[in-house]
């Protein structure tokens, strides 16, 4: 049984905080205009998945970040109430463009489940297809 390391408070805050910082300088070189949150998820994601960076480094706070996320947005809806005016200059267009960008995202997580649903049935079929084989060459001996 493998026990994997647990990293305490302050190095996985400091984990984070890098990657923001990263992120941040990253934002201030592109042409174009990218929140730096968006690519700072970006990139943990890229280095967890390469390994650079360990699930254990930053799950702990990752899992606070989330279970409190309903705080994070209470400035938005501020922001939001304060622009009611605007909101209330133009509602046909906001309504179309909150209708357009719902399909938009439907249609994309559509169509992307597919393919990966694709990908993973091939994926079970080929792993399949060698326990087949494997199985009847040990009958063969």
């Amino acid at each position: 049984m493998t026990k994997e390391k647990t990293y305490n408070f302050f190095h996985q805050v400091s984990v984070i905080s890098i990657v923001l910082l990263i992120s941040k300088m990253i934002e201030s070189f592109m042409p174009i205009p990218m929140p730096a949150s968006v690519i700072g998820l970006i990139l943990l994601f890229i280095c967890l998945c390469t390994g650079i960076i360990k699930l254990g480094q930053v799950e702990n706070v990752g899992t606070a970040l989330t279970d409190n996320i309903g705080l994070l947005f209470v400035p938005a809806g501020i922001s939001v109430v304060k622009s009611l005016g605007l909101i209330a200059e133009n509602p046909v267009l906001i309504l179309g463009l909150i209708f357009i960008s719902t399909l938009l995202l439907l249609l994309c997580t559509g169509f992307f489940s597919q393919v990966i649903v694709k990908l993973t049935d091939s994926k079970v079929k080929e792993q399949k297809a060698k326990e087949t084989k494997h199985l009847k060459e040990i009958e063969v001996r």
